[in-house]
């Protein structure tokens, strides 16, 4: 029976390679420790060390004690639909929506899988480098065959290729800002990568999951805004709010088809979200006051962050690094400290190797495409400032 094969999409899926790296970092701290007495430098997970607004938590509580722990309504309910379209207004400055443009998914993540899923066995496109679970998770789960659109050394956009890729795709998947790069695309990128989808009867899935984490004042554009129907943005709450084991986020489009598919896919696979974590999420969004503050004061952490972890790296010789504007994520370029004469594979896990031995976890960048193999992403989401400047000594000790 171990033989047996199941269905093709559920076989084909693998595990995010991230959890992997973060497997293998238990394993090997142990060791780590007994040789030096020191953790393990973890830079590989997208958690939050924030904790959940406590305010956000109370609305929880206050749900729960007025009994909201029944079937949620199939979409979303309508209180957490009608915060989500005045948030819409006021942070993304896109107009128009009612609730029948709304779907409440369990994280953004789930709301991806499922557009992926409308466009199952079709031909789709991304910019690389892509997130890990694009390429581990939805597109062998709905059979995807899906283009890798390099984006430049600088991570700019090469329009030429990117039109010459999408002519022949169904949909284009936008991730801004970007994991694993960190990269905000800026208003007139994403206008031009929107034109370019409604001139080619593309439809555009555009991820915002670190939509309000940006810096240097900078501020995240939504294609949402945009009046086009070939567009639907997946958010979550889940970076916004730490509200990662929370699982809720929401999709929205002009595309009122699209939105009632997505609502029979999220019945069918789950039935809809929590109901008492619905009226947490409505409030989280709703809360103005509240929610600016704990926005703010993430923010300004994150950036204290990203400038260590960048002047660190700079100062390195041989590594090459841009200025991340969003999420918290570096994506350095180690390629000339990797020996040359190694093999394509050796090469991808080279650097990763040796900051592993020297107790710094990382993901090794042919986890997010095939064109950036000499790339490490570096999270900062849950390292203070000591422990940055500690991996930063151990980082140099590697490269040495």
């Amino acid at each position: 029976m171990n033989s047996f094969r199941f269905d093709d999409a559920i076989e084909g899926i693998r595990m995010s390679p991230i959890v992997s790296i973060s497997e293998e970092a238990k394993h090997k701290e142990p060791e780590f420790f007994n040789r030096t007495g020191k953790k393990m430098v973890l830079f590989q997970r997208g958690e939050i060390d924030f904790p959940t607004p406590k305010y956000i938590v109370d609305a929880a509580m206050m749900a729960l004690e007025l009994g909201k722990t029944k079937y949620p309504k199939s979409g979303g309910e309508d209180e957490l639909k009608d915060a989500v379209i005045k948030k819409l207004s006021y942070f993304n400055r896109a107009e128009g929506f009612s609730r029948d443009n709304v779907v409440c998914t369990y994280g953004g993540q789930e709301g991806l899988e499922l557009l992926f899923k409308l466009f199952q066995c079709k031909k789709g496109a991304g910019f690389a480098p892509c997130w890990s679970c694009v390429l581990e998770n939805f597109v062998p789960y709905a059979q995807t065959d899906f283009a890798e659109v390099p984006l430049r050394e600088d991570f700019t956009i090469d329009f030429d290729e990117l039109e010459r890729i999408i002519r022949d795709s169904s949909f284009f998947y936008l991730n801004t800002p970007q994991n694993p790069t960190g990269k905000l695309f800026t208003e007139d990128e994403v206008i031009r990568i929107a034109e370019l989808c409604h001139k080619h009867g593309v439809f555009l899935i555009s991820d915002e999951a670190y939509e309000t984490i940006t810096f240097d004042g900078h501020r995240h554009f939504s294609p949402l805004s945009l009046k086009f129907d070939n567009i639907i943005s997946v958010f979550t709450l889940s970076k916004t709010y730490s509200m990662t084991g929370w699982r809720v986020g929401y999709a929205v489009s002009r595309n009122k088809r699209i939105i009632e598919l997505l609502r029979l896919g999220n019945y069918t696979q789950t039935a809809g979200v929590t109901t008492f974590v619905q009226y947490a999420a409505k409030e989280a969004l709703s809360n103005h006051a509240e929610s600016d503050r704990h926005i703010k004061l993430m923010n300004e952490e994150f950036c204290r962050r990203r400038d260590s972890l960048y002047e660190g790296l700079s100062s390195i010789p041989g590594i090459k690094v841009n200025m991340p504007s969003g999420a918290f994520y570096l994506f350095p370029d180690f390629g000339d400290l990797i020996p040359q004469k190694l093999s394509l594979n050796d090469r991808k896990l080279y650097i990763y190797h040796r900051l592993l031995d020297n107790g710094v976890v990382s993901v090794y960048g042919a986890c997010f495409g095939k064109f950036f193999n000499d790339h490490i992403r570096l999270s900062y989401s849950a390292t203070p400032h000591d422990v940055i400047e500690e991996g930063i000594n151990r980082i140099k000790n590697a490269v040495q």
